[in-house]
């Protein structure tokens, strides 16, 4: 390939890469795949990447931010989360480094208890069945216990 070829090829996957992140932010490893299964080769995409991310605009730390904020704010706890920020191509230094600064909001928890009890904490069968839906949203043991002790507590009748 020629030194004008290799420019080109460098510059149209630049151009597809601004027009991926465009339409949504991107992890930069989501970015390259996207690239090389557009037929754009590996140094290509990386080049591509790299300018972005010198430039700011393609940030993973920031994405995982926000990627956070949405997941907690639907109401999915760390477990979960720490599965989509994988997912989405985070990597772990950077899922670490935006989970360091997490913290549990329990009203959400509350909200979730409250929409699966109702108020009546009478019912063990129903109090069980809350507690395997946090689970499933990716609750910890310990996040649960914190939040359906108060709730328990809130709603107890004497």
């Amino acid at each position: 390939m020629t030194q004008e070829q290799l420019e080109k090829a460098y510059e149209k996957a630049l151009n597809d890469a601004v027009k991926q992140l465009s339409y949504r932010d991107l992890s930069k490893t989501i970015l390259i795949e996207k690239l090389i299964s557009k037929g754009h080769s590996e140094d290509a995409a990386e080049y591509a990447a790299a300018y972005l991310e010198e430039r700011k605009f393609l940030d993973d730390t920031r994405y995982a931010q926000m990627l956070l904020k949405s997941y907690s704010r639907k109401g999915y706890g760390t477990r979960r989360i720490k599965q989509e920020l994988k997912k989405r191509g985070i990597s772990n230094e950077n899922a670490n480094e935006v989970y360091n600064e997490y913290e549990t909001d329990y009203s959400i928890l509350n909200s979730l208890l409250d929409k699966k009890l109702k108020g009546d904490v009478s019912d063990r069968k129903e109090i069980q069945k809350a507690i395997a839906f946090l689970q499933r949203r990716g609750f910890s043991w310990s996040e649960i216990k914190k939040a359906l002790d108060e709730y328990i507590n809130k709603h107890k009748e004497y």
